[in-house]
C-alpha cells in the first residue's frame, strides 16, 4: 500500500525523499489519514514540478493530459451513443432535422477525433516501442502494453453487458446489475490505467521538440473535436427536449432504471469538463513547445 502511494510522486521527488520516506512509512503502516496526506501530497507534489520544469518537460506533461481526457471522453461519448442507438432515436433524426443534424454532426466530429489521435500517438507509439527495443526495458514494454490490454478490458465488459441484456430482452435482473457494476468499474479502471500509462510512457520518451510538434498539433485539433462533439450533444439535448419530449423522458438503462434526459445531461456534463480541461493542457503543451523551439 506505501509503495503505491510513493509510486504517485515525481520521479525526481522519489530520488531525493523517497528513501527516507518509505523507511518512515515501514515503521507505521498508513492508516486512512496518512493516506489521504499522501495523496495530497502527490498531488502538490506534480502542481510543483510542473511549474519548475523545463518547456519541454511541460509540454509533454500536457499532452499526457490531452489524452487523459480523451481517453475519458471516449467513454462518455460511448455512453451517449448507446443511449441513442435505439431505432426510435433514429426515427427521430429523421423527422426532426435538428435532432437528427446535431446527431450527425457528433458522429463526423468523433471520427475526425479518432483519425487526429491516431496522428498525435502513432509516432510517440513508434517512438516508445523503439526506445524500448534499444534499452531493453523491460518496464517501459509493460507500459506499452497497459493501453491496449485496458482497452480489450473494457470491450469485454459492454459486451457482456451487451450480450446478456439482448438475450434476456433488457430485463433487470441480479446477473445484469453485476454486470453494470462491473462494466463500471472497469470503464473507471481502464481510463485511469490508460491515462497513468501514458502519462509514464511520455516522462521516460527522449523527445525532441521535432518530435513532438506534430502530436501537439494533432492534439490541438482532437481538443477542437472534442469541443465539436459536446456541442453538437448538447444541440442533440435541446432538441430532444423540445421537439421529442416523449423520447426524452422514455426509460433507458437495464430494466428501465433512468431515462434519456438524465442519461444524456449526465454524460453532456462529462464531455464538457474534460473537454475544457484538454483545452487546458493544448495551450500549455502549444506554449511549451513554441518556448522549447
Amino acid at each position: 500500500m506505501s509503495k503505491r502511494l510513493l509510486g504517485l510522486y515525481p520521479q525526481a521527488w522519489r530520488r531525493r525523499y523517497g528513501d527516507e520516506m518509505a523507511a518512515l512509512l515501514e515503521t507505521s503502516p498508513p492508516g486512512p489519514r496518512t493516506a489521504f496526506d499522501l495523496l495530497r501530497g502527490a498531488m502538490l507534489a506534480h502542481l510543483r514540478s510542473a511549474v519548475r520544469a523545463t518547456p519541454l518537460e511541460r509540454a509533454r506533461v500536457s499532452v499526457s493530459g490531452v489524452l487523459g481526457c480523451f481517453i475519458c471522453f471516449c467513454f462518455a461519448g460511448s455512453a451517449f451513443a448507446k443511449t441513442t442507438e435505439a431505432r426510435q432515436f433514429t426515427v427521430a433524426g429523421r423527422s426532426h432535422d435538428l435532432l437528427g443534424g446535431a446527431h450527425y454532426a457528433a458522429v463526423v466530429a468523433a471520427v475526425v477525433a479518432a483519425g487526429m489521435l491516431a496522428a498525435a500517438a502513432a509516432p510517440l507509439a513508434v517512438c516508445a516501442i523503439a526506445q524500448a527495443r534499444r534499452t531493453h526495458s523491460r518496464e517501459l514494454t509493460r507500459l506499452i502494453a497497459v493501453p491496449p490490454l485496458a482497452a480489450l478490458a473494457w470491450i469485454a465488459s459492454l459486451g457482456g453487458l451487451a450480450l446478456w441484456l439482448s438475450a434476456h430482452q433488457h430485463r433487470a435482473g441480479a446477473v445484469a446489475w453485476a454486470l453494470l457494476v462491473l462494466s463500471a468499474i472497469v470503464t473507471v479502471g481502464a481510463a485511469a490505467s490508460c491515462w497513468f500509462a501514458s502519462r509514464a510512457i511520455l516522462r521516460r520518451l527522449t523527445l525532441t521538440p521535432r518530435r513532438l510538434a506534430l502530436p501537439v498539433v494533432a492534439l490541438c485539433g482532437v481538443t477542437a473535436c472534442m469541443g465539436a462533439v459536446a456541442l453538437a450533444t448538447a444541440v442533440y439535448f435541446v432538441a430532444i427536449l423540445t421537439d421529442a419530449p416523449a423520447l426524452a423522458a422514455s426509460a433507458d438503462g437495464p430494466g428501465g432504471w433512468s431515462n434519456t434526459t438524465l442519461d444524456i445531461a449526465l454524460q453532456l456534463t462529462v464531455m464538457i469538463v474534460l473537454s475544457g480541461a484538454a483545452a487546458l493542457s493544448a495551450v500549455r503543451a502549444a506554449r511549451g513547445l513554441r518556448a522549447a523551439s
